[in-house]
C-alpha cells in the first residue's frame, strides 16, 4: 500500500465469519453489512461500537422535592395529613428504576396530598385564630 486512500482488500471481523454468511457489523462504524471507512495507515476510522448505556441515575427531582416538602410539613407544622405524601414519595423513589409510569403517578399523588394537607393546615390555623379572637381576653382586668 503506497497511499492513504487505498483500502485493505477485506474487512476482518475479529469474531470470525457468521455461520449464516452475513456480515455481523459489530466493529463496523457504518453499520452491519457495509464496508468501513478507512483512515490513515490502513486503520478503520470512527469511534467504534457504542459503549454500555448509563443507567437513569436515581429518582427524579420532583419525587425528591415532594418527599422533602411532605417531611418538612410533617415535622415543622405537625401536619399528620402529610404522612401519606411521604409514603407515596418513598414508593415512587423505590420504583424509579423499574417502573417510570408508576413513579410519575405516585409523585403526582404525593404533590396532591401535600397540597391538600397544606390547605387543611392553613384552614385549621384560621379557624383556631377566629375562635380564639371571638372568645375574648383571658384576663380579669385587675
Amino acid at each position: 500500500m503506497s497511499g492513504y486512500d487505498e483500502q485493505p482488500p477485506a474487512w476482518n471481523d475479529p469474531y470470525g465469519p457468521d455461520p449464516y454468511g452475513q456480515a455481523q457489523g459489530w466493529n463496523d462504524p457504518n453499520g452491519p453489512g457495509t464496508q468501513p471507512s478507512w483512515g490513515a495507515y490502513g486503520q478503520p476510522s470512527g469511534y467504534g461500537p457504542p459503549g454500555v448505556p448509563r443507567s437513569g441515575g436515581g429518582a427524579p427531582g420532583s419525587t425528591i422535592a415532594a418527599l422533602i416538602c411532605n417531611a418538612v410539613a410533617t415535622g415543622m407544622c405537625c401536619n399528620l395529613l402529610a404522612i401519606p405524601g411521604i409514603v407515596t414519595a418513598a414508593l415512587a423513589m423505590s420504583r424509579s428504576q423499574t417502573d417510570p409510569d408508576s413513579t410519575r403517578t405516585l409523585t403526582t399523588w404525593s404533590w396532591v396530598i401535600f397540597a391538600v394537607a397544606l390547605v387543611l393546615q392553613i384552614a385549621l390555623f384560621i379557624v383556631i385564630g377566629v375562635l380564639d379572637a371571638a372568645d375574648g381576653p383571658d384576663y380579669d382586668g385587675v
